[in-house]
């Protein structure tokens, strides 16, 4: 499974990291507008049931994203 690194931060301070596919990150994302409930999350790590109700951050951790080309200021 290729996936996304993303990094779930909750109520708390606990953060959880997975690796999901691209199309569960997305869904999971669109459910964040509802705030309630709880969301089945498949990962390379396991499956997550994940209380949207406590979920405050959804982090994409960066290393996934295309790297840049160029040079950096000096």
């Amino acid at each position: 499974m290729a996936g996304k690194r993303v990094d779930l931060g909750f109520e708390g301070g606990s953060v959880v990291r997975l690796t999901a596919e691209e199309t569960t990150v997305t869904a999971l994302v669109e459910s964040l507008g509802n705030g309630t409930g709880w969301r089945s999350v498949e990962a390379e790590e396991g499956t997550y049931w994940v209380n949207l109700a406590e979920l405050i951050y959804l982090r994409l951790v960066p290393g996934d994203a295309p790297p840049r080309i160029g040079f950096g200021g000096s």
